[in-house]
This record gives structure tokens, sequence and C-alpha cells, in this order.
């Protein structure tokens, strides 16, 4: 009996060690572990040259050529992250990791295979980049584009890149883990010299360094959610600001280059000065009655401005919903639209309130 007993109690250990195993075995195979695992084997290194003119001072050498500075050309290597989004093996990528660059010296999957590509086109007001793999596709992984629109603070992402990846003696990613921090970030005029769409952007603690830029922002779905892009750093390095591009934006832009070979430029056709810079003067002078917005200072016949009724002396105060108070916030929401997107101006005019629709056209070329 006692006996008996004895063996009973053994098995029920055994099985109840047995169910902890598989629990601890489970709980290592979480969400954020089966996500990397299927967007990872598409993430790629980008290595490009830079070639560089640069003058040297030889003394001795400069004796006997009169003065004259000797030149010699350096190559410069840099580094950046990109993914594989389609079966037909198209890459994605941020514009400013190949910006400057002579020529792309490697692509690289996580497996070492090294791809042969091509640059089907660029927005550097987007900052994004599209390459092409060369050649049969078939086989190549490939990761799956989510929805942007949708996230929620708190959850959880995962970034993916190739952060030092030069320092590294392999070509396998690295990963980070986060959350998001904030969603349709906007960040200062300045930042990007006025002149990339860094609006509306993801913002997240996962830790983002030099080399991470273009690679996937993930869900927990296995999902890319958005483009690492860029951070806010007092150092250089990581310092908790991260920031990606939504996914939602970059899809209608890589659209937009694989079929026309680059992005379509959208136009209003007028320009503006900020209210609260202008001479109180002229406004007085031409009736403007708002302390804020976008004044028309020139506007030309042709533009889809114009044919919706709006006039020089208005005062644009939202578009689209989203207030301006200076030229460069007109523009980037004009950077944010696509051709045949509808687009509403609020108005003041001469102390009246306007509503002017109109619809986005391509810039004539």
């Amino acid at each position: 009996m006692w006996r008996f007993l004895l063996l009973s109690v053994a098995v029920m250990l055994t099985a109840a060690c047995a169910l902890a195993a598989d629990d601890i075995a489970d709980s290592r195979r979480n969400a954020i572990v089966q996500s990397i695992e299927k967007v990872a084997p598409a993430v790629v290194t980008i290595n490009v040259v830079e070639i560089r003119t640069e003058g040297s001072s030889d003394p001795f050498f400069d004796m006997f050529n009169f003065g004259r500075p000797r030149l010699r050309q350096r190559a410069v290597e840099g580094i950046g992250s990109g993914f594989v989004f389609d079966e037909q093996g198209h890459i994605l990528t941020n514009y400013h990791v190949l910006q400057g660059a002579d020529a792309i010296e490697s692509v690289t999957l996580p497996g070492g295979k090294r791809l042969n590509v091509e640059l089907v086109g660029a927005d550097e007001r987007s900052d994004l980049a599209v390459l092409k793999v060369k050649g049969d596709t078939s086989g190549l992984p490939h990761a799956v584009l989510g929805e942007s629109d949708s996230l929620l603070i708190g959850e959880w992402v995962i970034a993916i890149g190739n952060p030092f990846g030069n320092m590294m003696r392999d070509p396998q990613p690295s990963v980070s883990v986060g959350v998001v921090s904030a969603n349709h970030r906007r960040v200062s005029r300045e930042v990007g010299g006025g002149d990339r769409l860094y609006q509306d952007l993801i913002q997240t603690d996962a830790a983002i360094n030099p080399g991470n830029s273009g690679g996937p922002l993930v869900n927990a779905r296995g999902e890319v959610v958005g483009i690492d892009t860029m951070i806010f750093s007092n150092s250089g390095g990581y310092q908790g600001l991260g920031f990606a591009i939504p996914i939602t934006r970059v899809k209608r832009v890589a659209d937009e280059i694989i079929r026309y070979g680059h992005r379509r430029d959208p136009w209003f056709g007028f320009k503006g000065q900020a209210v609260a810079e202008t001479d109180p003067n002229l406004l007085q002078r031409v009736g403007v009655q708002t302390e804020s917005g976008v004044l028309v200072v020139e506007i030309l016949k042709t533009s889809p401005a114009f044919k919706a009724g709006l006039a020089v002396g208005d005062v644009v105060t939202t578009v689209n919903g989203q207030p301006v108070e200076h030229p460069t916030d007109v523009d980037f929401l004009n950077w944010t639209l696509f051709i045949g997107d509808p687009v509403i101006f609020e108005v003041n005019r001469q102390g009246q309130n306007k509503v002017i629709k109109t619809t986005v056209e391509e810039v004539p070329r």
C-alpha cells in the first residue's frame, strides 16, 4: 500500500515538473520572440560608399608643385538598415542612408547572403527610398506591412536593425524592445533643415542608434508599423527618444515610387508668410483681422488653390483641420498629401471666415 502511494506521488511530481517545464518553454516563446522571428529574416544591412576629394599639405610636395594643393580621394563608408517588404523583392530604407553615396557597396541578409540591387527611386522630403533585388526573388523572405493609424500609447514595439554594424563581424540584426511613447508627434520645423517631413511621427523608447536608420519598427503581431528614422540625443547615442515614420504614409510613398519612379509632388500654388511675423501696418492695409495664420502674399492663377477661390490677402488658419501658423506648416501638410486627395482650407478674409475646398494636383513639369 505504502509503495503504491509513494509511486503515485512520484508520478504526480514528475507530471507536475513536466508541466512546469512546458509552461516555461511557452513563456519564452512570447509574442515578442515570435514577432522577431517573423520579421528579422527580411531585414538587410546596407553598406554605402562616398568618395571624397580632399586636399593634403606636404611641404616637400608643395616645394616642387609651386604651392598647388595635392588632392587625394578617400572612400568614406556608411551603414544603415532596410527590409524586404514584398514578393517582388522591393526594399524600404531611409533616403538619408543613401544620401551622398557614390555606390551601394552591399546589401546583405541576416544569413550573410548578398543581394544584387538597384535603386527604384527616392523621396528626400519623406526621407524614404526604395531598392529592388535584381533577378529571381522566389523564396526571398519579406516582412508584412501593418497599419500605424491604430497604434496604442504603451503597446509593445520592436526596433530591428544594424546599430554600429561596421563594428560587428556578422550580418545578423540586433533587436531592442520598448513601447509606443507618443503618436502623431510633430517635431520642430528646424529638424531636418526644414526640408524633411518629420511630422506625424511615432515616438518610441525602443533603443535606436546609428545604423538603425531604415530598419523596421514592429508590433507584437509581427507587422511593420514604422521605419526607424532618427533620435533626439545630446550625446549622439540612445537616450530614450526615438522616432519612426508611420507605415501608413510609407506605403503610399513607396507605391508612388514603384509606379512612377518618384514621388509625385503635390502643390497648393501659393506663397505665404506668418501673420505673427508680418509688419502690423501691412496687416492693417490688407485688412487682416486675425492674430495667427498664414497670410497669402502670392498665388499662381493656374494653381488648384486659386481655381478654388483662394486669394492674395486671405489668411489660411487651418489645412484639413490642422492649425497653421507658419508657411512651413503649410508645406509640411502639403507634403503629407497625394494626388487626388481632398483639401479643405479654413480662411479668414477681412474678418469673415470662409471654407475653400479643392483637390491635390501634381506640380506641372
